[in-house]
This record gives C-alpha cells, structure tokens and sequence, in this order.
C-alpha cells in the first residue's frame, strides 16, 4: 500500500538508505523482492523534498519503521490531497468508506494536528485550517493527550527563504491518518554532552544510530568496532540489543 513519508530535513543522502534498510529488517522483502522499496514524489516536489510518497507492504511494517528510523519524521495513510481545500475534500470523500469508517465511529478518540513543513502557523491559523475539515464524518471525541487516532494536516505553500528547503512550484494540501512517527528523544539519551569522556573524533549520537539502523542492528547480533574511540557506535548498538566489542590502540605520550 502506498504511504506517504515525511522525513527530517536532514542528512538526505542518507534518507532512503535508512528507510530501505530498516524495512529490509522488518521483513518488507522476501525471496521475490529485490530489497528495494517502489518511491514516488508529490508532484511538483523537488527530488530533495521532504515528502515521498512509498509502498510499503503492511501497515505494521510502516508503524515499525517509523517507530525506530532517525530521519523520518512520520508515516501516514493518506486520505487526500489538493492544492485547494475544495480538491482536497473531493479526495477524501472519494477515499473508499472502509478504510476511513473504522476510524470515525462514536466511541473512539481522536485528535488532529495542523502542520506546515519549515515554518510555524499561528494557533488562529491552526484553527482556522481545522473548520476547513467539517465535511469529514468524525462522530468520535477530541482527546489531545492520548487519542485512539492520530490524523495530520499539511499545509505546503511558501517554505520561505532562509531554511534550505527546495522551493514548491504549486501549493499542496495533504490530509491522512498518522501511522507511526520517530523516536528521536534517543538522541537527547545518548548526547555528546552526557558523556563523561570525549575523544577529538566522538561521532555525535545521530549519525551513531544512523549507522546501527543501517547496518539492521537487532537484538542476538554481534557488532564488533575495531576502532572503538569513545564507543559511540557501540552505544547505538548496544541500546538496540546487540552484544558489542571494541578495541584501539591507546598511546602513552612521555615526556
């Protein structure tokens, strides 16, 4: 099924890789794959946009994948997409009742967040995009600490100028259903400055988890680190179950 990625705008050349690997880990591929994932961009988008659109073969496989990845900021079902709100509704309501109804039933929860890649809206404007959804059937109740439902709203018109991210040629409106989003507070864990000891060449905890996620670093394996510096790898490693090793040279300097 195709789901609509967000990834940080971070570390692009290493976006893809993260995804595909860690799909790989959770079983995305089989005999008569080729490990690879199907990719394709929102139109208009820029190769180095945020958003990808991606077909993942489970909802579970997409929820895990978010849940562990470093660069992705979230997954979504889409429901619609427009560049005006009258084609975005005419999208959701054409978006098959049996995957939206199961989400809008009285006796659940559900909350709605308005977001805007690379600039920040105003709560008025939040509000005002939210009215802008009364045609959707929700019967549920509003629970904005611990929703049954998580849905998104993403308002992409103008990034601005000063965020080095690729201009849009045309607005665009998506609206979906949050699958999973990532764990970044990992990286607050394990930052450089909590460390007791840094080396002249400390790798900084993002790239660390990075490279365990790429490497599909799961509990049972063994990572062995030959040049070992101040760990870092090993930490990622270690806070992913595996079992680790490492070692260096340490040179005495006499005077």
């Amino acid at each position: 099924m195709w789901y609509l990625c967000v990834f940080y705008h971070r570390l692009i050349e290493y976006r893809k890789p993260e995804f595909e690997s860690l799909a790989g880990l959770f079983g995305a591929f089989d005999g008569t794959t080729t490990g690879s994932l199907e990719w394709r961009l929102p139109e208009d988008h820029h190769p180095d946009s945020p958003f990808h659109f991606v077909n993942i073969p489970s909802e579970e496989i997409a929820r895990n994948i978010a849940g562990r990845s470093i660069l992705v900021k979230g997954i979504y079902e889409l429901w619609g997409k427009g560049q005006t709100f009258e084609e975005l509704e005419e999208a959701i309501n054409s978006y098959p009742d049996e995957r939206m109804l199961p989400f809008l039933t009285p006796d659940g929860t559900f909350k709605i967040t308005v977001e805007s890649f690379g600039k920040v809206i105003s709560l008025q404007e939040q509000n005002n995009l939210l009215q802008k959804l009364a045609f959707i059937p929700f019967k549920g109740r509003v629970n904005l600490k611990k929703p049954e439902h998580k849905f998104v709203l993403m308002d992409n018109d103008d990034y601005g100028s000063e965020n080095g991210l690729p201009p849009i040629v045309h607005r665009r409106i998506f609206f979906g259903r949050e699958i999973g989003t990532a764990n970044r507070k990992i990286l607050q864990t394990y930052q450089l400055k909590s460390r007791k000891y840094l080396g002249p060449t400390a790798m900084d905890a993002e790239m660390a988890f990075l490279m365990a996620n790429q490497a599909q670093v799961r509990t049972g394996k063994l990572v062995y680190d030959p040049f070992v510096g101040t760990g870092s790898i090993l930490i990622a490693a270690a806070h992913f179950g595996a079992m680790t090793m490492g070692a260096d040279i340490m040179l005495n300097h006499l005077s």
